[in-house]
């Protein structure tokens, strides 16, 4: 695979944090529609770190070091969460409407809080996507998840932010920034996968599976439930039903 096919693929993948964020800006929706495409998207991306990237990784590498690699991922991610969450970042995917977003003057420095939040959400579906470019090629089901997944995140953190009277401007440069950030980490993840052992790359594979796990729990999920919206459960297993079917019609 050539880097321009790899960075055509993480251009698709960030389409919808684009698309997302434009749409966020423009078009008003209520918490309970945005709640319902959150739990679409925590079930894709769900099934994208278990069956996608966890299963097939855990067989390619010793089974002690494997789950250990996956729990780290998510630990790591879970204390950059909690750092940033301390100095604002905690509801940077919340819609505004059932949980509010902190503005500048609440909360200094919580626009860059939000900033590196949003960034750090990103890494870890970048990194492994680049390093799934090098080890299966074009994983369909994988870049699908992320591309959709990224969507309502991006829609209900615009939503937000908006609300909490950060300019337009401001965020559409933030989700800019974390689109062409995720392309690079992609790439990145591409070379990376070249220098080292197919055992390594499946424990950074698992390290971002657990990564991805946490970030759907801890940013995407209060949003889905909150005020718990009927059949919340459900959708989130349609999500996770989606991309199962998709796996088996592109083998």
């Amino acid at each position: 695979m050539t880097i321009y096919e790899v960075t055509f693929w993480a251009v698709v993948s960030v389409l919808g944090i684009i698309v997302g964020a434009f749409i966020g800006l423009n078009i008003k929706f209520n918490h309970h529609t945005i709640a319902k495409t959150m739990a679409l998207a925590a079930g894709l991306l769900i099934a994208a770190a278990t069956v996608e990237l966890a299963a097939e990784a855990i067989e390619n590498a010793p089974l002690i070091y494997a789950i250990i690699a996956f729990l780290i991922g998510a630990l790591g991610f879970s204390f950059g969460n909690v750092i940033l969450s301390s100095r604002g970042a905690k509801d940077r995917k919340r819609c505004g409407e059932c949980v509010a977003q902190p503005t500048e003057d609440q909360k200094p420095g919580s626009g860059l809080a939000i900033t590196l939040g949003t960034g750090m959400d990103a890494v870890p579906e970048s990194i492994v996507l680049g390093l799934t470019l090098f080890t299966n090629g074009v994983d369909f089901p994988l870049i699908l998840a992320i591309a959709l997944g990224n969507l309502p995140e991006a829609i209900s953190g615009s939503v937000g932010m908006l609300q909490a009277g950060r300019k337009k401007s401001w965020i559409f440069k933030v989700w800019g920034g974390v689109a062409l950030a995720s392309i690079l980490l992609t790439v990145l993840g591409f070379f990376l996968a070249q220098n080292i052992s197919e055992t390594m790359v499946s424990l950074l594979q698992l390290f971002g599976a657990g990564a991805l796990i946490a970030m759907v729990a801890e940013t995407l999920i209060p949003e889905a439930f909150h005020g718990t919206p009927k059949y919340s459960g459900t959708i989130v297993a349609i999500g996770f039903a989606l991309l199962l079917i998709v796996n088996v019609l592109t083998e």
